[in-house]
């Protein structure tokens, strides 16, 4: 089977956060057939990444990346047509490069159209004028009816059905995770807590809410924020909040961090910390609590039920003060309790992910035309 996967972003692209991890972590697992990626070759601000572009380039054993210029004479068609795939993976809704033109290509291939949480509600409010007009045009094109949809929960099932009808066909399979290994647990003082967020900078992912929240906490608490800035003005508002902190509260932003470096500055905090408006996935949270680390989010995401076993906390993001009270209990936590938690976000997410399972689901998606 030859799979051909468009997306705007990919590796070394990190700073367009979950899908560019989503699709790395696919070609490390989906290890079984051939892989040709059409991307650009910039990362999400626009850096030109230090790849060759223009021309395939072997990426691993079965995969080839085409890192495509603004200038590219070639078109995702004329490489549709070299490689004459049995399946396209789509990931994403609105590019009309990325997104579009491979969904109207005519070749003979089963089109599978990956909605990357693009039609949560939160999603959707912003910019969502365009989105809407650019939805009924989709819509009015049939184009809806000439791909099968990815998703990877039964809620987000739902966010589709719910834009394009219960006729559309949805297959529900797991983001392929990145297994890490669990890192040692850190020391941890009662009253004392290094909070740790790794994220898009955007109001997606509620960086000013905990910002709100914590200039309520009481206890002796540092904060760290990774991440590239997606929304300046937001950017800007969180800045005003930080500005107005209590002595007890210390943020500092670090801006982008490289997936290599993820574990090192996950290692000397103690809780990760994003109350999302929506997550279809969550790498950072899946990977933090893989690594030991509680975390703290909002029920939109697939990290559930985290009180219920020890390893962390759902909030309530209409409520900052289900936030605040959260984030006082895991501060203080002395480091027995604190070492328990730690281990039981481990084990929560080693049985989240049946890697085995996954690869399953995909070979369903993509082989059942």
């Amino acid at each position: 089977m030859k799979l051909f996967i468009t997306y705007e972003y990919f590796l070394p692209s990190y700073k367009a956060g979950g899908p560019v991890q989503s699709l790395a972590n696919l070609v490390a697992n989906y290890n079984h057939t051939d892989i040709f990626i059409y991307c650009r070759n910039t990362d999400l601000d626009g850096t030109v990444l230090n790849v060759k572009t223009n021309e395939w380039v072997q990426f691993n054993k079965n995969t080839k990346v085409f890192y495509a210029s603004a200038k590219s004479e070639t078109s995702v068609y004329d490489l549709l047509t070299e490689v004459e795939p049995d399946v396209i993976f789509i990931n994403g809704i609105f590019s009309p490069a990325f997104n579009l033109k491979p969904l109207l290509w005519s070749g003979d291939a089963h089109k599978v159209v990956s909605a990357r949480g693009m039609l949560h509600p939160g999603a959707l409010s912003q910019k969502s004028l365009k989105k809407k007009i650019y939805l009924v045009a989709y819509k009015l094109l049939g184009l809806h009816k000439k791909c099968v949809f990815h998703v990877t929960t039964q809620e987000e099932k739902r966010y589709v059905t719910d834009t394009f009808g219960n006729s559309v066909k949805v297959y529900v399979a797991p983001n392929f995770p990145n297994v890490i290994d669990k890192l040692p647990v850190a020391k941890k003082e009662s009253g004392k807590l290094k909070l740790i967020t790794i994220a898009l900078i955007s109001p997606m992912k509620n960086i000013k809410l905990v910002l709100e929240a914590l200039s309520k906490c009481s206890n002796e608490i540092t904060y760290d924020i990774y991440g590239p800035v997606k929304d300046a003005a937001y950017w800007q508002e969180c800045q005003t909040v930080i500005t107005t902190m209590p002595q007890n509260i210390k943020v500092q932003y670090h801006g982008a961090v490289t997936p290599d470096k993820m574990l090192s500055v996950l290692a000397d905090s103690h809780c990760m910390i994003q109350p999302s408006k929506s997550e279809n996935f969550g790498h950072a949270l899946y990977e933090a609590l893989a690594a030991g680390k509680p975390v703290i989010t909002s029920h939109y995401t697939p990290w559930n039920k985290l009180e219920e076993v020890n390893a962390g906390f759902n909030v309530d993001i209409n409520n900052i003060q289900s936030i605040v009270d959260a984030i006082e209990k895991v501060a203080s936590l002395n480091n027995e309790a604190y070492a328990a938690s730690s281990n039981a976000a481990a084990q929560y997410a080693a049985k989240s992910i049946d890697v085995a399972s996954v690869k399953k689901d995909y070979d369903a998606m993509f082989l059942n035309r």
